[in-house]
């Protein structure tokens, strides 16, 4: 057997040093942060004017769904995203970021979007 084989099969394991925090990680972890709050807004919006509808007996049914749908089609889209080849091929802090800057901007525009239809 090759000696320079056989080092590498059986030489003592070596511990593999902690990952490091890339700033494209902490980006992405920021991004994430800023959806899970900006759609955050929404899910507080909906409940409160739910809650002032049944309170007066108006029906909800329609802006329920509306609330849902949107969230739904967001949650859609990134999953799309995600499983696309292209994105799969990308390295793991990339496509984090990807993916948090269109969680970040599909909340934003649900955020807007309920304010002003809830208003």
């Amino acid at each position: 057997m090759n000696p320079r084989t056989y080092d590498i099969l059986y030489r003592p394991a070596r511990i593999a040093p902690p990952p490091r925090r890339t700033p494209v990680m902490l980006l992405a972890a920021g991004l994430w942060l800023l959806a899970w709050v900006l759609i955050s807004l929404p899910v507080a919006l909906a409940g409160l004017t739910v809650v002032w509808g049944m309170a007066e007996g108006v029906p909800m049914t329609g802006f329920l769904l509306w609330c849902v749908g949107g969230a739904s089609a967001g949650a859609a889209v990134l999953v799309a995203v995600r499983l696309a080849p292209a994105v799969r091929r990308m390295r793991a802090d990339a496509r984090s970021l990807l993916l948090a800057a269109l969680a970040c901007l599909f909340s934003l525009v649900l955020a807007a979007v309920t304010w002003l239809s809830a208003v």
